[in-house]
């Protein structure tokens, strides 16, 4: 949080060092500067656009720090292997400091913090909010399963840039919500990781489209001498979330003796699912009646004693009842298809009244809702890295690194209906009966077929679990040649040269998911045994639940150059200028899973399929320049700007200015504006998607005529959103201004006001879904926008005749107006010995904190959507709320070889409430919606729960890492998550997870776990 990053820096205050190399710069001889020429011949290496890392020793960085100290003012400093680039800025100087909040956490803070993976660090961010994209989203149908992503300041995973040593990654394949662009985390390979930079405001004018949130920079490590290697293990505290990792590195040469080094790493990291079903209750179940709801298990009975109508479905024990000759649908109550075999594999054996089936009791099982329902993915992750760093010549340096991953994710779901329909809702199996003859015998899957009756079947595949696998596989190749020539007036010319090469090839595979035609043909030719599911072939299977498999691909390939150089001196110090341009290409190619064929509608899989597309490819030519000018000492102004074209036409300028002023050496006053953009994504211009989402039925009427059953609760609708070739960019403005203060040597102190703008703002969810729905049920298409459209559902199985549900509303994607968020951080940081008997003891405490004051939404006709505190933004985010605090804060106490740090992580509390979910009134202003209880989402999804909830309490986390170094080369260590076993506070609104927020207290369900290790250096 101290607002500087270099990756050379220990864990303590970045800024604290700056400030005071930059303090020494003016005291300089020439004959220090031939002495920092001759560090830096031994030493030098690549540079960028952002900041590379150096395995400095404390001898040699001591080394510089002196050089520093007796630098002359009349002598131009040499450019050396100690000009570090810092984030955010075009310079490899570390006496240059910026003025933007840097959050720089180093391989020493992942490690006592028990982070272990690329994307464990981003999520723990206190800046981290809305839109983020955790594993846990992959358990939860997702539609970038496989892949994750930070969402800074709450602006979606599309307006985070991340980085690996400051350059551009491809696309993950699959885009998150099937329309946003965003770099998988999960393929990046922790164990060669130095330090993580974040840039916690606008980046565009020095990195360009998707920085306008921020700029996260994976720091890889420059130099691995020996061997390293790690073993770990761990599980939850009930036995299950089995934990496995692994990983090797061996490197050879000595950059400072050898001119060169080389390494290769590889690593592994297996994660074990886990259910619902393994849960502590209530999340393990349906039944919510101890906490004020109702039994929501599938089939449960009543306090009266009748089968609930609402939550009546089908099992993998089917049930059938007669049709009469001539009708399209059975009458009279349901009995069990199989009456020997009973309940005893699905629950218990249940009978009552039905509302939809008089005449006599139903005959059914009861089962576990949440029998199937994942909390986390199966994941495993193999990763290999080779990387090369050679000292060309005194003066320059080579680098090369190449890194192959492969990543993959498995998810599971519930077993298809046999009454099902496909996703586009144009074809269905719901009304198809059991017939009564099989080329000319008794169909043996019909009870009734005797008395010459077809019959009526609802039941579920349950001995087919759909199941869908992604497999990614990464390549990527880097090199970068930089170094410095001296120059005669100024300060000496610095350069950097670079190209990055990356393919992302993901195979998604699907299994277990029926078509429409293989139900239909499997109940009209009889060749599924609906008696005895056990005794179908896997031919048989196979022709119900085709294997379906797609292939994905995305590509990156970017040339940058840099050139930079002092001008001329003022007195604060040299004004620098940097100039550089860029040039690449990317694409992304992600066909659907699931196309209509409107020759054949009954072709098309069912629901569990979403029909994501997205196709397109682009280059991008930028140029930019970045303007140092160190006024006075007390006073530093930073300008920098970048043009992009984009050869879809889309073309923008992106400014910033930056200033520090240092009135004494305890106070620094820093302040940032900025302008940034983000193109449309490819799936906005050029693709389809379908998500679901949850909506309100207020139309007593409409549900009274389906006896107020599940079809009629409305309890998800889909939301189609079409490409618009017409998308303008959208446009940012960024401002960020606060304090750093250091009251002692040991202690910083940092406040930050920051503000961001869209303007723009691209949506495809202006509409609520809960109006459109209600509307479309009052008064069909006729009644709705212009532009907006619903594809109603097949009819209701039950009361075929009566008005269907709404299925799927469709609209392209649209430029809002704007989308406004500020807020504060607050960060602390803290290197002290303690006093007294406790001398031997080191402290070392990093904490941050965000506070979103405001996160609003202003729509086409006017409207605001105000997100802060609530529930929203509720479709765009699977519902994971704006909470207005997340903070951390970490301490490590060392003492001889032991190391002990406890984490403490708090997320706020919110509001069971959110604007565009079309359940809260319009104030009487016209412009702002109503955030009272009275529109609260409780139990709008999950329709067991109570309805009254209004506010979702916070949540603590307390995570504890043990770290023993038993000699040298070997060290023990010990990771405590959730350590105080706090559960998660329960969320009935929420759909992104059943009764808890996936995206900020997963360790809340999944309570304690441990993993332990050992780590050897030979």
């Amino acid at each position: 949080m101290a607002g500087i990053s270099y990756s050379v820096l220990p864990s303590v205050s970045a800024h604290a060092q700056t400030i005071a190399t930059a303090s020494t710069k003016s005291t300089a001889t020439h004959k220090a500067s031939v002495k920092k020429k001759t560090v830096t011949k031994k030493t030098a290496h690549a540079m960028s656009a952002a900041p590379t890392q150096v395995n400095a020793t404390p001898t040699r960085q001591a080394a510089i720090v002196q050089a520093q100290n007796d630098a002359s003012p009349a002598a131009a400093a040499p450019s050396g292997s100690e000009n570090i680039v810092v984030t955010g800025t075009l310079f490899r100087d570390p006496n240059t400091h910026s003025s933007s909040p840097i959050t720089h956490l180093t391989r020493q803070d992942m490690q006592q913090r028990g982070l272990k993976t690329a994307t464990d660090v981003v999520q723990q961010l206190s800046s981290n909010g809305a839109g983020n994209l955790t594993n846990a989203w992959s358990a939860g149908g997702g539609f970038a399963a496989g892949g994750s992503a930070p969402s800074l300041r709450g602006l979606s995973t599309d307006s985070t840039l991340v980085l690996m040593d400051g350059q551009r990654n491809s696309y993950y394949p699959l885009a998150d919500d099937g329309v946003r662009n965003f770099v998988d985390t999960n393929w990046i390979p922790q164990s060669i990781v130095e330090a993580v930079d974040v840039q916690q405001d606008g980046g565009s004018a020095t990195y360009g489209a998707d920085a306008v949130a921020g700029v996260v920079n994976y720091i890889t490590r420059k130099e691995i001498q020996g061997f390293e290697g790690n073993a770990e293990g761990g599980l939850s505290q009930r036995g299950d979330s089995g934990h496995q990792r692994l990983y090797a590195t061996f490197g050879h040469g000595d950059l400072h003796k050898d001119g060169y080094n080389f390494y290769i790493n590889g690593e592994y990291q297996q994660d074990d699912p886990l259910y619902y079903r393994q849960l502590q209750s209530p999340y393990n179940n349906g039944d919510l009646t101890s906490l004020g709801g109702v039994n929501g298990n599938t089939n449960a009975l009543s306090p009266d004693g009748s089968i609930n109508s609402t939550f009546f479905g089908a099992t993998p024990a089917a049930v059938v009842r007669p049709v009469t000759p001539g009708a399209a649908k059975g009458t009279g109550p349901y009995s069990l298809l199989n009456q020997s075999a009973g309940c005893s594999s699905v629950g218990q054996m249940v009978s009552g009244s039905l509302v939809s089936a008089p005449g006599g009791a139903t005959q059914t099982c009861m089962q576990n809702s949440q029998q199937y329902a994942q909390v986390a993915p199966d994941q495993r992750r193999i990763e290999g890295t080779a990387h090369f760093t050679a000292n060309v010549t005194d003066r320059s340096q080579l680098v090369a690194m190449f890194n192959w991953s492969q990543t993959r994710t498995i998810t599971t779901g519930t077993p298809s209906s046999i009454g099902v329909y496909t996703q586009d809702r144009l074809a269905t199996s719901s009304l198809t009966l059991l017939p009564v003859t099989i080329n000319g015998q008794l169909n043996p899957n019909n009870p009734y077929a005797a008395q010459g009756e077809e019959a009526q079947i609802l039941g579920t595949f349950g001995n087919v679990i759909p199941t869908t696998t992604q497999n990614t596989q990464n390549y990527r190749g880097s090199v970068r040649y930089s170094g410095w020539e001296p120059s005669k007036w100024g300060s000496d010319w610095n350069y950097d040269v670079n190209f990055v090469g990356m393919n992302s090839l993901l195979d998604q595979t699907y299994t277990g998911i029926p078509t429409i035609d293989g139900i239909n043909n499997a109940i009209n030719n009889g060749t599924y045994n609906f008696v005895n599911p056990s005794q179908n072939s896997r031919s048989v299977l196979n022709s119900i639940f085709p294997v379906n498999t797609i292939h994905a691909r995305s590509q990156e390939y970017s040339g940058e150059a840099t050139a930079s150089k002092g001008l001329f001196r003022l007195p604060g110090g040299m004004v620098k200028l940097a100039v550089g341009g860029n040039i690449r290409w990317e694409s992304v190619n992600d066909p659907s899973a699931n196309p209509i064929d409107y020759n054949d509608l009954g072709a098309q899989y069912t629901g569990a399929i979403n029909p994501v597309s997205a196709f397109g490819q682009r280059w991008v030519e930028a140029g930019f320049y970045e303007v140092n000018i160190p006024v006075v000492k007390m006073l530093n102004i930073d300008t920098s700007g970048r043009y992009d074209n984009y050869s879809e036409g889309f073309h923008h300028f992106s400014p910033k200015v930056g200033a520090q002023f240092k009135p004494f050496k305890e106070l620094t006053l820093r302040a940032t504006f900025s302008k940034g953009f983000r193109v449309p994504s490819f799936a906005e211009t050029g693709g389809t998607t379908v998500g679901y989402t949850g909506w309100t039925v207020n139309n007593p009427a409409w549900q009274a005529s389906h006896g107020n059953n599940a079809y009629s609760q409305g309890t998800s609708i889909g939301l189609q959103n079409v490409g618009n070739p017409n998308l303008r960019p959208e446009t940012s403005t960024n401002v960020s201004a606060g304090p750093i203060f250091k009251p002692t040597s040991w202690m910083t102190l940092d406040f930050e006001y920051w503000y961001i703008k869209k303007n723009h703002y691209i949506t495809g969810d202006t509409l609520a879904a809960s109006a459109v729905g209600n509307q479309w049920l009052a008064c069909g298409n006729s009644c709705l926008p212009a532009g907006v459209t619903v594809t109603p559902n097949p009819a209701d199985p039950q009361y075929p005749n009566a008005q269907p549900s709404p299925g799927i509303i469709s609209a392209q994607y649209v430029n809002a107006r704007s989308l406004m968020t500020d807020g504060f951080d607050f960060g602390i940081e803290v290197h002290h010995r303690l006093p007294g008997i406790f001398h031997d003891v080191m402290w070392y405490s990093k904490g941050q904190g965000t506070y979103v004051r405001r996160f609003n939404q202003v729509n086409p006709d006017g409207t605001v959507y105000r997100f802060a505190g609530t529930l929203g933004p509720y479709s765009a985010v699977s519902a994971s709320g704006t909470p207005h605090w997340r903070a951390n804060w970490s301490n490590t106490l060392t003492w001889k070889n032991l190391a002990v740090t406890p984490t403490v992580y708090y997320t706020s509390g919110y509001k069971t409430v959110a604007d565009d979910s079309g359940a809260s009134a319009l104030n009487a202003d016209g412009v702002t919606y109503s955030r009272s209880c009275a529109g609260t989402l409780s139990g709008s999804y999950n329709n067991n729960a109570p309805s009254s909830q209004c506010k979702v309490k916070g949540f603590w986390d307390v995570d504890m890492t043990v770290n023993y170094r038993v000699n040298k080369r070997w060290s023990v260590y010990a990771n405590i998550y959730n350590l105080l076993g706090f559960r998660a506070p329960l969320d009935y609104a929420t759909y992104g997870g059943y009764l808890y927020n996936s995206s900020w207290t997963q360790k809340g369900v999944v309570l304690r776990s441990f993993q332990f290790g050992v780590n050897v250096s030979l």
